[in-house]
């Protein structure tokens, strides 16, 4: 892991009740640390860093609302396919309820009509 740089603590200000020479040098120090600041630690590295931070977590956002508009059409899919299996599920119980029917008929049939019939609705439900 690279090194990371810390930022400085400013020095103290000056203060009113400072004699003047020090109170040059403490203005001195403090404007020469908060050009720092700004110019080197926020516009050079801090900056920077949240842009590509914000940068970052928008393209989530956007990947994430993709993969949910993906699911949602994945899940309306699912649905249309699980309607669809329904209907073909009732379509199929109405063919074996036609099968049983001809089924009965054909064993209460004479003759060899009959077993055609009674042939032909066993080959229906199978």
């Amino acid at each position: 892991m690279a090194d990371i740089e810390l930022l400085k603590p400013m020095p103290d200000p000056p203060l009113p009740t400072d004699p003047e020479e020090v109170f040059d040098e403490k203005a001195g120090d403090t404007l020469t640390a908060e050009q720092y600041l700004v110019n080197i630690d926020f516009n050079t590295k801090l900056i920077p860093q949240m842009n590509l931070a914000t940068a970052k977590v928008t393209a989530d956002k956007n990947a994430a609302a993709q993969s949910a508009q993906y699911a949602a059409d994945a899940a309306d899919r699912a649905e249309a396919v699980d309607t669809n299996v329904s209907e073909q599920v009732e379509e199929a119980a109405a063919y074996a309820a036609s099968a049983k029917a001809s089924a009965t008929a054909a064993e209460n049939a004479q003759g060899s009509i009959g077993n055609l019939a009674l042939m032909y609705a066993i080959a229906l439900a199978s």
